[in-house]
């Protein structure tokens, strides 16, 4: 009885959880290393204006200073827009690729079903 049995071959339904799980661990270490280079930067920026704060010894020095600080305020500001703007396309681009992905696994499940069942 059991022999005629329809049997699915389960491995269809994983290969999108391993497309997933691959996708998924590729954009972790992708925003690790970014956290790492960005983490790093601002460690050699804050030395840098330690540096030269300390190095400030008189009145022209410290408005040179400040005049520094604002012109670094304003191209951080820059840098965080279009880090944002990157950030959001990579986001759609993850989105659209997650959706490929799930849309392609529910064309092989469904194939892979209607198989199965005329087998029956």
């Amino acid at each position: 009885m059991l022999k005629n049995f329809p049997v699915a071959d389960f491995s269809v339904f994983s290969a999108p959880i391993e497309k997933l799980v691959a996708l998924n661990v590729s954009k972790f270490e992708a925003a690790v290393e970014a956290q790492t280079a960005a983490a790093q930067e601002l460690v050699a920026l804050t030395e840098s204006r330690t540096k030269a704060l300390s190095e400030v010894k008189d009145f022209d020095g410290y408005a040179n200073f400040l005049k520094a600080q604002g012109e670094l305020a304003q191209s951080s500001m820059t840098k965080t827009i279009n880090d944002s703007k990157v950030a959001v396309e990579e986001a759609k681009a993850y989105s659209e690729e997650v959706q490929k992905i799930m849309t392609e696994s529910l064309d092989v499940a469904s194939k892979a079903a209607k198989k199965t069942t005329k087998k029956a």
